[in-house]
């Protein structure tokens, strides 16, 4: 996607609310109107004017958008108040969401949902109205408008001259924040043919509207969604906003959330959600998050191998204990990280075993790409086989046992380097003493019996 070519050129806001008065008196004479029946329940008539493609604002409350600006503002690309509602009137400000409209005009969804930046270029005219409000703030049509302008800009902006002056939907000047707020919702957020919403900005909107007091029915009556989505949608972006910000160090840069709406969704319903043991839930998010780091690195996809997770957390902290050769049975002088919670000696403990141990274990991994990377995959590995004991817990010994002789039966020394001896008598030195202690307790259970 090219860089944009649009340069803006912005009236006054006394202006420009004054030329829109002047069209919606001129139309309500001329009866130019129509009725939105998402606003007021289509009770009032919306005047239908034309006016100057340059004169209008982008909304910059735009709940679409929301992501890109926070992650612009989270790198440090743009001032952190750019995106203020009180800067609409800023160059600057427009500019960048100009840019941040753009990008999505040329979005597609699969087959059925083409770029309107596609579409533009093919129909060459405007078929369907903006809705502005009384002093030219766009409300819907911020990406066709940014299409619009782009392509009246562009090369052949003489194949485009009939968007030089666009039609516009006016809300009447008695339409507050919220009735905007609300026809926003319901005129983009509602699943339907549209370029769907990243998950991230639904579910950044839902916590919004709940910070407003809106309750869950309302909200999920806007959203043409289920109360149940609503409330798990908050609970995804504040489990995201966990990842971002004590894990990976990047507050509110929602563009590192990509690929990740299945995972989000498997940490809010089984880890968040969940109120058996808090310890233990703080400890398995962190493998969590670790997987979702390491998405695009592992074979599986991040949400299956967290449902197996979440589903034994205790078998799982065992198995990839050993794996990494932590000692649960020690007691940290500190809390780890931020976990501290006080469940009787002011350690992190569940039943007997200290898991804050694990928690050191994944700090100390620091930022190399690589190491993190192999952790993730050992995390994946534990992860499979927690899953499979979950499967069929009766029958997952002699499964793991199976494999593991089929492994060992794999081995040719004749290909392997010598410098590898010492090191693989070692690790079958300890398969040995692990056989031995497996066959002397069956030996046991069998005699119990």
């Amino acid at each position: 996607m090219s860089a944009s070519k649009y340069k803006f050129a912005l009236i006054d806001s006394t202006t420009r609310k004054h030329h829109i008065e002047q069209r919606v008196a001129e139309a309500r004479k001329q009866n130019r109107t129509k009725r939105e029946m998402k606003f007021r329940g289509g009770r009032e008539s919306l005047a239908i004017i034309q006016i100057s493609i340059h004169h209008l604002l982008y909304r910059l409350e735009n709940f679409r958008t929301i992501s890109d600006q926070m992650s612009q503002v989270a790198s440090g690309k743009v001032d952190e108040n750019l995106f203020a509602p009180s800067r609409r009137e800023d160059i600057s400000a427009q500019a960048a969401q100009h840019e941040i409209l753009l990008k999505l005009a040329q979005t597609g969804s699969g087959e059925s949902i083409k770029p309107i930046y596609d579409e533009l270029i093919r129909v060459k005219e405007q078929t369907e109205d903006l809705i502005i409000s009384a002093d030219g703030v766009v409300v819907n049509g911020n990406r066709r408008l940014s299409a619009m302008r782009e392509l009246l800009a562009g090369p052949d902006s003489q194949l485009f001259a009939d968007f030089e002056n666009v039609s516009c939907a006016v809300l009447p000047e008695s339409a507050t924040d919220e009735e905007i707020v609300a026809l926003e919702i319901e005129l983009q957020m509602q699943p339907d043919t549209k370029l769907p919403y990243d998950w991230t900005a639904v579910a950044l909107a839902a916590r919004e509207l709940k910070a407003r007091n809106y309750s869950d029915e309302r909200i999920a009556g806007m959203m043409n969604r289920d109360k149940e989505e609503i409330l798990r949608l908050v609970k995804m972006i504040d489990g995201a906003d966990l990842y971002l910000t004590d894990h990976l160090n990047r507050s509110r840069d929602y563009n590192a959330l990509e690929e990740t709406e299945q995972a989000f969704k498997q940490i809010a319903i089984r880890n968040l959600a969940k109120t058996d043991n808090p310890a233990l839930r703080e400890v398995t998010r962190r493998f969590d998050f670790l997987l979702v780091e390491n998405r695009d690195e592992i074979e599986l996809r991040a949400y299956e191998l967290i449902n197996n997770i979440e589903g034994n957390p205790e078998l799982f902290l065992d198995h990839i204990a050993g794996v990494w050769g932590v000692d649960l049975s020690q007691t940290p002088d500190q809390p780890t990280g931020n976990l501290e919670i006080d469940f009787g000696d002011g350690t992190l403990v569940a039943g007997q075993k200290n898991y804050a141990a694990l928690m050191g274990y994944i700090d100390d991994l620091g930022d190399d790409y690589d190491v993190r990377k192999n952790a993730a995959k050992q995390v994946e590995e534990a992860s499979v086989i927690v899953g499979e004991q979950g499967k069929r817990k009766d029958q997952a010994a002699l499964k793991f046992a199976k494999a593991a002789q089929q492994k060992l039966a794999a081995i040719n020394l004749s290909y392997a380097n010598e410098s590898t001896f010492a090191e693989l008598r070692t690790v079958l030195a300890a398969c040995v003493t692990q056989c031995e202690a497996l066959m002397q307790e069956i030996d046991a259970r069998q005699v119990r019996k």
